[in-house]
């Protein structure tokens, strides 16, 4: 199957070789149509149609991805389109503006000088958001890269001192061995978070997803594996534009916020962690909300700094605490949403985020297949 890439690639390389073909005939045989006098208009004409071919090819080779090689050739399609209705325009209601000039030619330069303008624009914008893309990438991979060296380091250094007190006798046995299951564990979500990179980079397409199903399964998860938690919720079973993805998103934020909980704030608590979970259309109607409130001891001042806004960004001296947040961050800004936190007036860390809303469930499936699945991304959350 061809690619949309492909397409446009052989889109403008056709385009290239028609011009060619239409100013290499006026060049090579001067009618009435095209005279001598407009060699010169006739050979900007040929630059502009090699241009084209030169753009196609270059894109060819290019590593842009399909969806930008295809908007630059929607770019070129518009850059022919306007020019070529301006002249019929002026040709079918002021004739008399074209009289005395050799208008053919100078129209057919406009259109093609248009299409080379649709190109240049295209390319410009496409290659900008290319290297905003390339510069998001580099964050990402220096962030996890030194969360993920220092987390792996921090629990070797406790899975090898506690190896070190049971085999000199200084501790439990028992003791020790829940500590290093615990960081080994720790130590298999940090594998599974590179892999949901992985997977977030090779992410192009959303598709309507049903957020409220999908968090009261994951509450449901979370109700079952730890029976202390008391979780509130008020959902409505809205659309957002997404992807499997999605999933790693509410795992993260759920279990960080039952990980975090304190002995809870409130009475039917029972000394157990306490979140209150919602979703929700925003007032504009065209995005959904998801909130979660927990009941622990909040954000850090370094983590609400760094996490301040959409560009947040990490630096020696200001740094998060852990991968879990910037997954979500991540997942949440590919699908053109947005991340916010901050702490409650009565103590505990809310996190909003926001998502484009979606018409509905995939033409093709219904509202229970386009929830993710359950499973495959149950063990995500990291330490804040």
């Amino acid at each position: 199957m061809v690619s949309k890439g492909e397409l446009g690639v052989s889109y403008l390389v056709a385009v290239g070789v028609v011009l060619f073909g239409v100013f290499s005939v006026g060049m090579l045989f001067p009618t009435e149509v095209t005279r001598s006098r407009s060699i010169l208009g006739l050979s900007m004409g040929i630059m502009i149609a090699g241009s084209f071919l030169v753009t196609g090819i270059g894109l060819a080779r290019s590593t842009l991805d399909d969806e930008r090689v295809w908007r630059v050739a929607g770019w070129s399609t518009l850059g022919l389109g306007v020019p070529t209705l301006i002249a019929v325009f002026v040709l079918l209601l002021v004739p008399s503006l074209l009289k005395g000039i050799g208008w053919r030619s100078l129209i057919l330069v406009n259109i093609a000088a248009g299409g080379v303008v649709g190109v240049l624009v295209g390319s410009l914008l496409e290659l900008r958001a290319e290297h905003e893309r390339t510069r998001t990438l580099n964050q990402r991979n220096t962030v996890f890269l030194r969360l993920f060296r220092h987390d792996i380091r921090t629990s070797v250094n406790l899975i090898r001192g506690h190896l070190e007190l049971v085999v000199n006798g200084g501790e439990t046995p028992l003791k020790s061995a829940d500590v290093i299951h615990d960081h080994l564990a720790h130590i298999e979500r940090l594998s599974d978070a590179a892999n949901r990179l992985d997977d977030l980079e090779s992410m192009v397409e959303t598709e309507p997803v049903n957020l409220g199903v999908l968090v009261r399964d994951r509450i449901d998860g979370i109700q079952h594996s730890t029976d202390a938690a008391t979780v509130e919720t008020d959902i409505d079973e809205t659309y957002v534009a997404a992807n499997d993805l999605l999933s790693s998103v509410v795992d993260n934020l759920l279990r960080n916020a039952v990980e975090h909980g304190s002995t809870g704030n409130e009475p039917e608590a029972d000394g157990g962690p306490w979140l209150r979970v919602t979703v929700e259309p925003t007032d504009r109607g065209d995005a959904v909300r998801l909130r979660i409130e927990d009941d622990g001891p909040g954000f850090t001042d370094a983590e609400l700094a760094v996490h301040a806004d959409s560009g947040a960004t990490e630096t020696a001296l200001q740094h998060s605490d852990g991968v879990g947040l910037w997954l979500v961050r991540w997942i949440v800004d590919a699908y053109d949403g947005r991340v916010d936190i901050e702490n409650a007036d009565d103590g505990g860390a809310v996190v909003t985020v926001t998502l484009p809303r979606a018409d509905g469930p995939p033409p093709s499936a219904s509202a229970a297949e386009s929830t993710p699945p359950a499973a495959e991304n149950a063990e995500l959350a990291q330490s804040r």
